[in-house]
């Protein structure tokens, strides 16, 4: 198993489920406003149908800021607007410098893949789909995606997976200290590559590495497919609600 392949295969099914997941947060909230034809009913709506995800990202916040001995304020849930905004969710948190607040911005999206992971690999069984790809191709994925369905309160674990997956990506404040860390980590590696310390790393390693990307990347595709086909459900009660309230002649 080689590195370079798993990593653009994860980097891909990441970037995927990403600009899935923002369309999907729209159209929830719009599908919430042409509903309702209120902006803070669909607000209120779209906060409880993401509950579970909103709690699990503000939480992360909150247990990671206090591992790190960051001082947390307010832990506070509910839609309330902030100017053209409209915040869900948030933990009052003291700066403890660009690494550790980073850490803490990134904690929803660590906690939320651990959550994927564990949901599809412990439930859905979905190292069996690599396995059955490895042995069989699309065919042979095909046909153990069909035994899913008959898993047990299926549809509470396709709501856990679709309402966590589009809670944790880290908001623009959560991303805020970043570019700083991403800076001074990508001099660190060209450093290190320049130096000859990237080379001496063993092949073990990267083995492992790459078996772990590989699982991620299994785990966020089943997350991918679940999302599409949430998504598609969303298109079309958009279309349906569109269609009955369109005058007739």
């Amino acid at each position: 198993m080689t590195l370079l392949p798993q990593l653009f295969s994860f980097a891909l099914t990441l970037a995927a489920l990403v600009a899935l997941g923002r369309w999907i947060t729209r159209q929830v909230q719009v599908l919430g406003w042409r509903l309702t034809a209120n902006e803070s009913a669909a607000a209120m709506a779209y906060f409880l149908v993401m509950l579970p995800g909103i709690f699990l990202h503000e939480l992360s916040h909150y247990v990671v800021a206090r591992l790190l001995g960051l001082k947390v304020g307010k832990f506070a849930l509910g839609p309330r607007r902030q100017g053209q905004m409209v915040q869900l969710g948030s933990v009052t948190v003291g700066s403890g410098g660009a690494l550790l607040d980073s850490l803490v911005g990134l904690a929803p999206f660590l906690s939320g893949t651990a959550v994927l992971l564990l949901v599809g690999y412990r439930v859905f069984d979905v190292g069996a789909l690599g396995i059955a790809w490895q042995r069989g191709g699309w065919g042979a994925v095909l046909a153990a995606v069909n035994g899913i369905w008959r898993v047990s309160d299926f549809w509470l674990w396709a709501y856990l997976i679709f309402v966590v997956s589009n809670s944790m990506i880290p908001s623009q404040s959560d991303r805020r200290p970043w570019l700083t860390v991403a800076i001074f980590g990508g001099i660190a590696l060209t450093l290190a590559y320049l130096l000859g310390g990237l080379s001496v790393l063993p092949e073990a390693a990267g083995i492992h590495v790459a078996g772990a990307l590989q699982a991620l990347t299994l785990g966020f595709l089943f997350t991918l497919v679940l999302d599409l086909i949430a998504a598609a459900a969303l298109w079309i009660a958009e279309a349906a609600i569109l269609a009955l309230k369109r005058p007739r002649n």
